[in-house]
């Protein structure tokens, strides 16, 4: 019903949004226009917990491509395998990614969307001490992007790639272990952060100088958790594209209601 009450207001130049999707809706427009810029068809999404970001790319962006999300702790990818159930073109991986292959034990959190191959380190600030505290380690096994990428493009036929990094602390490692598959990647987004909740984690202006020093851009930022976390900023999204790809002039046409390829 909300989704025929949005499509009656289009025509006067309004659009219709529930309250709770307000705060992510400038994120939802930018990703929809920068995907039918760039025309990606196979989004990398590390660190998917339970599918959360997967869901919004179906729900909210229109996305219709391939979907790969990696997630090795068990209760989330138990979660995330029935959020991604009967949705052929998304697919599951079991494992981490990171700078070099191999085992590494991981920190599994009371909230497990904390759950990092980093510590928690709550000098800087309380609020998330009693969500981001270990309460298990596991051993989880970890492959490298420079792997994974040409393994995955051919199996799923893809060419035009995203890469959405949420790994609590680890997204520098990740693209480290990327090495030249780096490159095939259009754009990506990785989570900064402005105040560290981990030990060891690099600050915001590392990891974009980092990404910077790989071939990437800036842009957009994104506060993680603007109503919540009010008035402070402690995280946020930074999305950065590919030099290779980065057009001399955009287009400021809006993007169309589908993203990705047809069925």
């Amino acid at each position: 019903m909300m989704s025929m009450i949005g499509r009656a207001f289009k025509p006067f130049g309004y659009t219709l949004v529930p309250s709770k999707s307000l705060a992510k809706l400038p994120q939802v427009t930018f990703l929809q226009r920068l995907f039918a810029l760039l025309e990606i068809d196979c989004v990398f999404d590390v660190g998917a917990n339970r599918g959360q970001f997967g869901s919004s790319l179906r729900k909210d962006v229109g996305f219709q491509g391939t979907i790969i999300s990696f997630e090795p702790v068990p209760a989330s990818l138990e979660k995330l395998r029935d959020s991604a159930k009967g949705d052929s073109r998304w697919i599951v991986q079991p494992y981490a990614l990171g700078s070099a292959a191999g085992k590494i034990k991981m920190n599994v959190m009371a909230n497990n969307v904390f759950s990092s191959f980093l510590s928690p380190d709550h000098q800087h600030i309380e609020r998330f001490r009693s969500m981001n505290r270990v309460v298990e380690q596991i051993d989880v096994e970890v492959k490298t992007l420079s792997t994974v990428v040409p393994e995955l493009v051919a199996a799923t036929k893809s060419s035009s790639l995203y890469l959405k990094l949420d790994t609590q602390g680890f997204d520098l490692d990740v693209a480290v272990g990327g090495g030249q598959a780096m490159s095939a990647f259009r754009a990506l987004q990785t989570e900064a952060s402005v105040v560290p909740i981990y030990a060891g984690m690099p600050d915001f202006s590392k990891s974009i100088a980092a990404f910077r020093e790989m071939g990437f851009e800036v842009s957009a930022f994104f506060q993680v958790n603007p109503k919540s976390h009010f008035p402070r900023m402690i995280e946020f999204d930074c999305h950065m594209i590919n030099r290779a790809f980065l057009p001399s002039s955009v287009s400021a046409a809006p993007a169309p209601d589908g993203i990705g390829p047809r069925q």
